[in-house]
C-alpha cells in the first residue's frame, strides 16, 4: 500500500469514526419517540359559577342546622352554609346526623392555642416557599376568613367559596417607584398642606439617569413608620391606582403596583351528588403571587373530626389497611402521614425515612359510635398523601384528611468558599388539574371499615373496574420462578457481565409436572428474567430471548404445558426500571429528571443502612412520555411468541414522575399514561398478571400477587386489617408475597393468614441451588430451591384450598376482630371463617377454635 492509499485508509476511518460518534451522540440526544404529555393533563377550563349580588338559599322546612343556611338537597342530603365562617355542613335527614366541616366547639377546646383554633376553623391550609426556600403556611381563616377575603356563589347543587388568602395591600409597591417631577407635583405635593408636602417631597430624589424623573428612596421609605405616612399622604392627594399604573408605564416599572407580599386565590367547590358531598378545588384557577410558589393545600383537615369523648377509629389505607384508634393515648409519637400510591421514586435523597408498607388505596374515613364517614379521592389521587392525627396532642380532635403536592421537592446543595447550604426546591410547573374528593356517610351497622370497603367495591363494580369471578374451581397456585439473572465475573482482572440460569425452560416444565401430578391443577407461573439479560434486563423495545435458559419453542412448550392443565404461564417484564444503559436507551433524553433536573439515576435501597447502595448496579427511571413507545414495541416484538399470559413487574405499582424543563409530568399525568399502556396491553393479554398493583390499576389484572398482607405497623397505629383484600376478593385471584421468602416462615402462621385474607399461596422457586446466587444482586432469593419446599407447599395448598374454592367468587361482607389474635370473616353466601392465631384455644359462639388453628361454619368442603 502506497502512501496515498494510507492517507485515504486513514481518512476513510476517521470519517467512520466521526460518523459512528455522531450517530451515538444523536441517539444519545434524542431517544426514542415521546407523546405530547399535554393531552394526558387533564387540565380544566374555567368554571362558570353563578355569579349573584347575594347567594341564593334554598327555603328550610326542616330543623335546619344553627347558624348555616340551606344550599342545595340531594337523596335524601342537605347542604349548608356559614357566610360569617364559610363553613359547610351536611345533614342526613333520615338519621338527622350532621357532619361538619369544622369542630362545633373548636372555640371551647382549652388544649387549643390561637394558632390551632385559627387552624380548627379553617377549611384549607396553605404551605408555600418563597425564592430562597422558606417555608409559611397559611391557614384559611387568619388569612382570609377573618379579613373578609372571600366570595361565595351558587353553582349547581352546591355553592363555590373562592378566598384570597394573604396580605393583597400594595404596601411600599403603592408608591411609584419612579414618578417626573411636574406629576408628583401636580398629583400629589400641591393637594396636601405644607408640612406633609415637605415630609413626602423629602423622600423622592433625582433619579441619576434623568434629574427630571424622581426616584422611591426605598430605604427610608421601608421603614413601617415612613411608610404609613407617605401611603396617608398620597391617600389624602387622592393618588389612584390609575395614576400609579400610568407612572409605572411612563417610566417604565415591570411588576409596579403589585403587592411583594405572598397572596393566593383558591376557589372551593360544594356539591351534593347521589347522596355523596363531593369536594373540588380546580388548581387550573389558583393564582400565586410574586415569587411565592405553593407547596401543598391540606383540603378540610377537620372534616367529621372527633372529640375527645368520642370511640371509634381512623381508617387509613396503610399497606392493606389500618385502624388508629380515636384518642388512643400515642401523643408523643409521629402523626400518620403517607403518600398515596408510595413514595415517588423520582427522588434522588441517598436516604430515606423508615421502610413501610405502601398505601395502595385513595381512601381514608372515621368511624364515631354507630356512624362514619368515608372519603374517594377521585382526582388528583397521584399528587395526594393521608393525614391523620389523634386528639390530645395539639388540640381534641381526632382527624384524617388530604393534602396535596402541587410540586415536586428536593434539596439543592450550594457551596460557598466556607460552608455547603442546603435549600429546599421546588418544581416551577404546578400540577394543574382538578382535586375531588366524595365523602359518603354511613349509619349503624354499616358504620365500619367493612361498610367502607363495600362502598368502595360497589363504587369501583359501577365504574367496570370491578367484574365479578364466574367459574367455580380450585383457587389458583401462585410460583415465582427465577429463570436467568445477571450476575458479575471477570476475565484476567478486566470485569464483565454474564448470565446465569437459575431455571430453564425445561427445568420449570420439571417443576410444574410434579406439581400436577400432586394434583394441583391451577398453577400460575410466573417467570422471571427470560429475555434481555436476566432478571434486570434490558429496554423492552427488542425481545432477545436468554439462551441460557432455552429456545423459542421451548418456552411455547412450556406456556402449551401449563395451559393445558389448567394454569397458564406469565413471562414478565418490567418497564419503568431500566436496568441497561444499552443502545436502545438514552439516559439524557429517555429517563425522567429530578427537580433539580439530574437524570434520574438510582441504586437499590441498603434497608441496613437504610440508603441507596451504590456499589450495587444502578438503573434509571423511564421518563412516562417514553412509556408508549416502550410498551408498543415490546407488544410487538413479543406477540410473535404467541404467549397467552403476561407478568407486570413494575407497570401497577409504580408512578414516577418528570421535572424535564421542556416537559414536565406530574404523577396524576403519569397515572394517565400508565393507565392507557395497561389497557392497550390487557387487550392483547385479557389473562394478565400485576405485581403490588395499585387501585388504579385493578381493572386490568386478572391476577395480582404481592398484595399487602399487612401495615406498616406505625407507632400511632392500632389494628391492621385486611380492607384491600376484601375490596378486590370475588373479582379477582391474588395472592401475597412469597411464603418461602417472607420474613416469617412459620407455614402454619401463614396458612392462616391466606385464610383471613382470601389469599391463594404463592411460592418462590429455582431449580438450581440458591446458593449460587451467593454474592449477586439477587442474593434475598437465598431460600428458593423448590425440592426443599415442594411437599410443604401441595400441602399448604391442598388445606388452603379445601376451605377457599367454594368461597372464590363469593365477597368478604364483614370482618372483624373478636379478641387479640383472633379475627372472624364473613362471606356473602354466608359462610365464616375463624382464626385463631393465639397459642391458646378460644371459644367464639360456642364454636372452639384450636390453639394456630382456625374453624368454619357454613364452607362447603
Amino acid at each position: 500500500m502506497n502512501k496515498k492509499q494510507r492517507l485515504y485508509t486513514v481518512l476513510a476511518g476517521g470519517v467512520a469514526v466521526v460518523i459512528i460518534a455522531a450517530g451515538l451522540l444523536y441517539i444519545n440526544n434524542r431517544g426514542i419517540p415521546a407523546v405530547e404529555v399535554a393531552a394526558y393533563a387533564q387540565t380544566t377550563t374555567e368554571a362558570q359559577p353563578t355569579e349573584v349580588d347575594a347567594l341564593r338559599f334554598l327555603t328550610d322546612a326542616s330543623e335546619g342546622v344553627p347558624g348555616m343556611k340551606l344550599v342545595a338537597e340531594d337523596t335524601g342530603l342537605a347542604l349548608y352554609y356559614n357566610e360569617e365562617t364559610t363553613e359547610i355542613a351536611v345533614r342526613d335527614g333520615n338519621s338527622g346526623q350532621i357532619w361538619y366541616s369544622n369542630p362545633e366547639a373548636r372555640n371551647e377546646d382549652g388544649l387549643a392555642s390561637g394558632y390551632e383554633k385559627e387552624v380548627l376553623s379553617s377549611q384549607l391550609n396553605v404551605s408555600f416557599r418563597d425564592a430562597i426556600g422558606t417555608l409559611e403556611n397559611y391557614p384559611n381563616f387568619s388569612s382570609s376568613i377573618s379579613n373578609k377575603q372571600f366570595v361565595a356563589s351558587n353553582i349547581e347543587q352546591g355553592i363555590r367559596v373562592s378566598y384570597t388568602l394573604g396580605d393583597t395591600s400594595l404596601g411600599i409597591n403603592a408608591l411609584p417607584k419612579l414618578i417626573s417631577k411636574q406629576r408628583l407635583e401636580e398629583k400629589v405635593l400641591s393637594k396636601l398642606d405644607e408640612t406633609a408636602a415637605r415630609y413626602t417631597s423629602a423622600r423622592y430624589y433625582p433619579s441619576k439617569a434623568n434629574p427630571d424623573v424622581l426616584e422611591r428612596l426605598d430605604g427610608q421609605i421601608s421603614k413601617q413608620l415612613v411608610l404609613n405616612k407617605m401611603l396617608d399622604a398620597f391617600e389624602t392627594a387622592g393618588y389612584s391606582e390609575e395614576d400609579l399604573a400610568y407612572d409605572n408605564q411612563e417610566n417604565g416599572v415591570e411588576g409596579g403596583g403589585t403587592s411583594e407580599k405572598p397572596s393566593f386565590e383558591i376557589p372551593v367547590e360544594y356539591r351534593l351528588e347521589e347522596g355523596t358531598l363531593l369536594v373540588t378545588v380546580p388548581l387550573s384557577q389558583v393564582k400565586e403571587s410574586g415569587q411565592y410558589r405553593i407547596r401543598n393545600i391540606d383540603l378540610l383537615a377537620y372534616f367529621g373530626a372527633a372529640d375527645a369523648e368520642e370511640e371509634g377509629y381512623m381508617f387509613v389505607p396503610d399497606g392493606s389497611g389500618s385502624l388508629i384508634h380515636l384518642n388512643n393515648g400515642k401523643i408523643k409519637e409521629e402523626q400518620y402521614v403517607q403518600r398515596v400510591y408510595g413514595m415517588d421514586p423520582n427522588d434522588n435523597s441517598l436516604s430515606r425515612p423508615q421502610v413501610s408498607e405502601s398505601a395502595h388505596m385513595p381512601v381514608f374515613g372515621l368511624k364515631s359510635g354507630d356512624r362514619a364517614w368515608f372519603a374517594i379521592i377521585e382526582k388528583g389521587d397521584a399528587m395526594a398523601s393521608i393525614a391523620a392525627d389523634i386528639g390530645g396532642r395539639q388540640n381534641s380532635y381526632n382527624h384524617v384528611y388530604s393534602s396535596f403536592s402541587l410540586r415536586g421537592e428536593d434539596e439543592l446543595e450550594m457551596y460557598t468558599s466556607q460552608k455547603m447550604q442546603e435549600i429546599q426546591l421546588l418544581s416551577e410547573e404546578p400540577f394543574r388539574g382538578d382535586i375531588q374528593v366524595r365523602y359518603q356517610f354511613l349509619q349503624g351497622n354499616d358504620a365500619s371499615y367493612s361498610g367502607m370497603a363495600r362502598l368502595y367495591q360497589q363504587q369501583l363494580m359501577n365504574q367496570d373496574v370491578l367484574k365479578p369471578l364466574i367459574d367455580q374451581e380450585d383457587i389458583p397456585f401462585y410460583v415465582n420462578v427465577l429463570g436467568a439473572v445477571d450476575k458479575r465475573a471477570s476475565f484476567l482482572g478486566v470485569p464483565y457481565r454474564t448470565t446465569l440460569a437459575m431455571t430453564t425452560y425445561e427445568q420449570a416444565g420439571t417443576i410444574a409436572e410434579e406439581l400436577q401430578q400432586k394434583g394441583l391443577k391451577h398453577v400460575q407461573m410466573r417467570y422471571q428474567g427470560w429475555f434481555g439479560g436476566g432478571f434486570s434486563h434490558h429496554t423492552p423495545t427488542r425481545v432477545k430471548l436468554d439462551s441460557e435458559v432455552g429456545s423459542s419453542s421451548e418456552l411455547k412448550q412450556l406456556s402449551e404445558q401449563l395451559r393445558e392443565s389448567g394454569g397458564a404461564l406469565f413471562p414478565d417484564v418490567a418497564f419503568q426500571h431500566i436496568y441497561h444503559n444499552d443502545s436502545r436507551f438514552a439516559p439524557s433524553a429517555d429517563a425522567a429528571r429530578f427537580v433539580t433536573k439530574e437524570t434520574a439515576q438510582l441504586y437499590p435501597y441498603n434497608p441496613a443502612l437504610n440508603r441507596m447502595d451504590q456499589s450495587r448496579n444502578d438503573y434509571y427511571l423511564l421518563s412516562a412520555a417514553k412509556l408508549p413507545y416502550v410498551v408498543s414495541e415490546f407488544a410487538e416484538k413479543v406477540g410473535k411468541l404467541e404467549l397467552q399470559g403476561l407478568s407486570l413487574r413494575d407497570l401497577g405499582q409504580v408512578l414516577s414522575s418528570d421535572y424535564r424543563d421542556s416537559r414536565v409530568i406530574h404523577r396524576e399525568t403519569a397515572k394517565n399514561i400508565v393507565q392507557e399502556q395497561l389497557e392497550k396491553l390487557q387487550q392483547a393479554y385479557p389473562n394478565m398478571m400485576l405485581s403490588s398493583a395499585n387501585a388504579y390499576a385493578w381493572g386490568y389484572a386478572q391476577h395480582i400477587v404481592d398484595v399487602p398482607g399487612g401495615s406498616s405497623r406505625f407507632n400511632i397505629t392500632d389494628e391492621e386489617v385486611p380492607f384491600y383484600e376484601m375490596v378486590i376478593h370475588g373479582y379477582k385471584d391474588y395472592a401475597g408475597s412469597p411464603m418461602n421468602t417472607s420474613g416469617d416462615q412459620d407455614l402454619r402462621k401463614q396458612l392462616l393468614r391466606s385464610l383471613e385474607l382470601g389469599a391463594a399461596p404463592q411460592f418462590q422457586w429455582t431449580y438450581e441451588p440458591s446458593s449460587l446466587l451467593k454474592l449477586t444482586n439477587y442474593d434475598s432469593a437465598y431460600a428458593t430451591d423448590y425440592v426443599y419446599w415442594v411437599d410443604e407447599a401441595v400441602e399448604l395448598y391442598q388445606e388452603a384450598n379445601e376451605v377457599l374454592r367454594g368461597l372464590r367468587t363469593q365477597t368478604i361482607v364483614d370482618h372483624k376482630r373478636i379478641q387479640d389474635g383472633v379475627v372472624q370473616v364473613n362471606y356473602s353466601g354466608g359462610a365464616q371463617i375463624l382464626v385463631n392465631y393465639t397459642s391458646e384455644p378460644v371459644t367464639v359462639d360456642n364454636i372452639v377454635v384450636g390453639a394456630a388453628d382456625y374453624a368454619l361454619k357454613g364452607v362447603n368442603r
